[in-house]
């Protein structure tokens, strides 16, 4: 029988796997006097804090899964509105892009698609099981459950494992998706091929496609979260167009001039009409191979254009002189 001076009955917790809600087995007792527990046979004195009653633990236990379900809601939330993002962020550049051309009569179309990883699916679904059943009074069967979607998290966010493909296609959306472009006629809307890289096109057709791809890639990466335009938009391309066809770089200069990306070309001499009709200002490196010394010029495109004439005039002179035909000046 129950002694009628005890206020209530404790039983120890290791974790939240020892709770049990039947019988639990009496360790000491609590009176008036304090609390006490039977240690080799004599009543001593125990720190409340080791100890608490079935109710408590029973509250600690809903708590705990109510917290860590909550937070598992935010991080799933989280997932679906980062892949929302992206698809946002990849429309607004399409939106641009179906204004420029990337061949005769044609654009291109950015596109995603989401892949299935085995992983990942059996996490999604554990995760969709464990909100479902947020109201259930299971407390047991909720905790295990989330103890082992815990563990998972704990794994793709350890800095040893982080890094790793599974724990990247796990938490980050970006993997979880693969992009493909769409050539699109124009005027009719149709589709006219799907590329999922320039394999098997020819030379213009790659430095179109891949111009392209460079201009949205940084577009996408310098627009900040709600902003349709890049904040930031200075870049610098080196080597930019060296061996590329004209009529190919004007087309992609213009993409990046629609996307608001401001460029700086560093390139060839050889490709100083295509730098006139895309820069305002010029700036020139010259080497002296003989002192092995280098410097920059910054001209005017007047001034090129006054070298230029002289350099061509002067070539003129030379030819006729060597023809033995005498020049006078206009």
């Amino acid at each position: 029988m129950r002694d009628p001076h005890v206020e209530v009955v404790y039983f120890k917790v290791d974790s939240a796997e020892d709770i049990s809600y039947e019988n639990p087995e009496p360790l000491s007792f609590s009176n008036h006097l304090g609390e006490f527990c039977l240690v080799d046979g004599e009543l001593k004195v125990v720190p409340t804090e080791h100890f608490c009653s079935a109710q408590e633990a029973s509250q600690a236990c809903e708590r705990l899964n109510r917290n860590a379900t909550q937070s598992l809601a935010r991080i799933s939330q989280a997932i679906d509105a980062e892949r929302e993002d992206i698809r946002d962020r990849i429309e607004t550049i399409n939106d641009v892009l179906e204004r420029t051309e990337f061949k005769h009569g044609t654009f291109l179309r950015l596109g995603s698609r989401s892949e299935t990883f085995e992983h990942v699916k059996v996490f999604n679904s554990q995760m969709i099981r464990v909100l479902a059943r947020a109201g259930s009074d299971d407390h047991d069967g909720r905790f295990r459950e989330l103890k082992e979607l815990v563990e998972k998290l704990e794994k793709a966010t350890n800095p040893a494992t982080s890094g790793t493909l599974e724990s990247l296609r796990l938490l980050d959306s970006r993997y979880q998706l693969s992009f493909f472009a769409e050539e699109v006629e124009k005027d009719s809307k149709k589709v006219r091929d799907v590329l999922e890289s320039s394999s098997g096109k020819s030379g213009g057709e790659k430095e179109s496609f891949a111009g392209t791809i460079v201009a949205a890639s940084l577009a996408y990466v310098l627009t900040p979260d709600g902003y349709d335009r890049p904040l930031y938009c200075t870049v610098f391309l080196d080597e930019a167009f060296s061996n590329t066809a004209e009529a190919v770089s004007r087309r992609v200069l213009k993409v990046f001039r629609e996307l608001k990306i401001h460029v700086n070309l560093i390139t060839p001499y050889k490709n100083l009409n295509l730098a006139r009709e895309s820069a305002r200002s010029l700036l020139i490196a010259e080497r002296d191979q003989d002192k092995h010394e280098s410097r920059l010029c910054e001209v005017t495109w007047e001034e090129i254009d006054k070298q230029l004439n002289q350099h061509e005039h002067h070539v003129l002179q030379g030819a006729a002189k060597s023809l033995g035909i005498e020049m006078e000046p206009v």
